[in-house]
């Protein structure tokens, strides 16, 4: 096809959902049943620099690629179900119409167990969608005020979020599977609430897990990448914004989350000490020419020694927590935010990621980070 054509393609697919703890799939949960219904849908491959692209699945979900589309989704379900979907929606009679624009996929989370509440933040309506237990309340409440901070604190520092509203759905995802994040959607394992072992914990994993998951939101969700060839960009770039962003403000979430724990130690004070402590951290590592491995790497190829997670998680965020030290915080996050705004609702490549920094700051210091972390042969145009 030629640019600016268009067709109507019909594809016919039938599945069935299977009965586990994950994304996709149907679970038994308090007398009732939570539908995850996430990776079953087909969507076109994408082409780019004049090849199709096809990377395999991969379960952690570093695997997908696709470009912002319109979605228009109608959804059955019995009437006693309530309906969580990326996009907006309406349910009447058991159905539901999803309308679902500028976004790179869809996801449903449905239950006939779910109760519903939400807040604001910034303009943005936050649905919780939540199953009833003895820790509901709790979990509720620690949720929506963790995404309202969320909200604000990455809006200032990054930009402003593209959609109306976002879902939270609860649910039991799997073993070390803390959430998953969709447009629009975010859904949250909360097995430290909903199951027989109730560990102390439970109260700090869900900070994080919102947290980071609504980061996404910002680095994945608005600006895209090859999860699956650079998988850094979306999940190293999210990690900073959990752990070195929202982690590192002093918030009412968190606040509220060691009053649950019984903690004293989460002060302002504390707070700025973590800073401190980071930012040494980070000069001793420039300072003393601390070699590093590289993130730039496929999910399949991570370099000799380093673990897929590792390399896309932990390395992945230390390379912007230590660039924000060699930059200063200023200049950092005003590339950050120019980096969003550029590719906003776009996709971008650690390439794009080098010549927004650069822009901001070329100088040797900032080099030799980038050179610790980042292998030139697998650059991307």
């Amino acid at each position: 096809m030629n640019a600016g054509e268009s067709t109507d393609l019909t594809v016919n697919v039938v599945t069935g959902v299977p009965k586990r703890q994950d994304r996709f799939g149907y679970q038994n949960i308090n007398g009732g049943k939570v539908y995850n219904l996430s990776f079953c849908f087909p969507y076109l491959s994408d082409y780019r620099n004049g090849k199709w692209n096809y990377h395999p699945y991969y379960d952690a979900g570093e695997n997908r690629n696709s470009a912002v589309s319109n979605f228009h989704v109608s959804f059955f379900a019995p009437k006693s179900y309530k309906v969580a979907a990326s996009g907006q929606s309406t349910t009447k009679n058991g159905k539901t119409t999803i309308t679902a624009n500028n976004m790179r996929e869809v996801a449903i989370a449905a239950s006939n167990k779910f109760k519903v509440d939400h807040a604001y933040a910034n303009g943005v309506r936050i649905n919780d969608y939540y199953l009833a237990s003895k820790n509901s309340k709790q979990y509720n409440k620690l949720a929506l005020m963790t995404a309202q901070d969320s909200f604000h604190i990455f809006t200032k520092k990054i930009g402003k979020y593209p959609y109306k509203e976002i879902d939270i759905t609860e649910g039991l995802l799997g073993k070390d599977t803390g959430g998953m994040e969709y447009p629009g959607l975010i859904m949250i394992d909360a097995s430290g609430f909903l199951q027989k072992k109730h560990p102390l914990d439970r109260y700090n994993e869900l900070t994080e897990d919102v947290s980071h998951e609504v980061g996404h939101q910002w680095f994945y969700g608005t600006v895209g990448s090859d999860e699956y060839m650079e998988p850094w960009l979306d999940e190293g770039l999210t990690n900073l914004l959990e752990n070195g962003v929202y982690d590192l403000t002093y918030t009412k979430s968190k606040a509220y989350c060691a009053k649950l724990m019984h903690s004293k130690f989460y002060t302002r004070k504390n707070v700025k000490r973590a800073n401190k402590i980071l930012k040494e951290n980070a000069n001793q590592f420039i300072n003393k020419n601390q070699k590093a491995s590289y993130i730039n790497y496929p999910v399949n190829n991570p370099p000799k020694g380093v673990d897929t997670e590792d390399m896309a998680y932990e390395l992945g965020m230390d390379f912007p927590a230590v660039l924000k030290v060699a930059m200063g915080e200023t200049k950092f996050f005003d590339a950050l935010h120019d980096y969003y705004q550029t590719y906003y609702l776009k996709q971008a490549t650690t390439q794009d990621f080098l010549n927004i920094i650069r822009k901001y700051n070329n100088s040797k210091k900032v080099n030799n980070v980038i050179n610790k972390f980042i292998d030139p042969k697998y650059l991307s145009e």
